[in-house]
């Protein structure tokens, strides 16, 4: 019976080292994994936002039909995102974008903002990498709101692949998402929104071309 229990105990230890050596090692590949994203990288692209005061249904159409009316917001995007090599990046934005009238009000506008963004991002076995926003900010520059700030929470993840060379990468959100964006002066907007990106490398991570 002892020596069945020591038996036990000694198959128990071994599994319990195989188990842990295994999430080590997979811990390393990751890691491996996302050394292939490091360096700066410049990115442009184009989005657009279905923007309701009043939120979404389930079935993501907006909740107020009435005044004050959903619109649709369009924009460009260009500027640098960073990735660390260790799963870490951060994204620094200019955008230029135009409300759209609608058919009631008759009114647009157009705008301008700089965005800074942190980010986590995990590269997969096959290439591919997601990217999670942690951080929005975002200022104001001209437009209707110029000098006002803001943040957008749930941000949705954005899906990317990777070139053969690692110096060219595709990103685009795979799920409409609703976000929230809320100004500085305590007005707050929900939007669903597409985006797209293409990506050139600049530089490596230790700063060479």
């Amino acid at each position: 019976m002892r020596k069945t229990t020591i038996f036990g105990l000694a198959v128990a230890g071994v599994v319990a080292v195989m188990l842990f050596t295994k999430s080590a090692a997979e811990a390393q590949q990751e890691q491996g994994l996302n050394n292939l994203l490091r360096g700066e990288y410049a990115f442009s692209g184009e989005a657009a936002c279905l923007v309701s005061d009043e939120g979404f249904n389930a079935d993501l159409t907006p909740i107020n039909t009435a005044a004050p009316f959903p619109f649709v917001r369009s924009f460009s995007v260009q500027g640098v995102v960073t990735f660390k090599g260790d799963g870490t990046a951060r994204r620094v934005v200019r955008v230029v974008s135009i409300r759209h009238p609608t058919a009631t009000t008759g009114v647009g506008s157009a705008s301008s903002a700089d965005i800074e963004a942190d980010a986590t991002y995990h590269v997969a076995p096959d290439r591919s990498f997601t990217v999670a926003t942690t951080a929005l900010n975002g200022t104001v520059l001209t437009g209707p709101r110029a000098g006002q700030t803001f943040t957008i929470a749930n941000f949705p993840d954005l899906v990317g692949l990777i070139s053969q060379d690692h110096k060219t990468l595709t990103v685009a959100h795979h799920e409409p998402t609703i976000e929230t964006q809320t100004y500085s002066n305590g007005a707050v907007f929900h939007r669903i929104c597409h985006r797209s990106r293409m990506a050139i490398k600049l530089k490596n991570g230790d700063g060479t071309e």
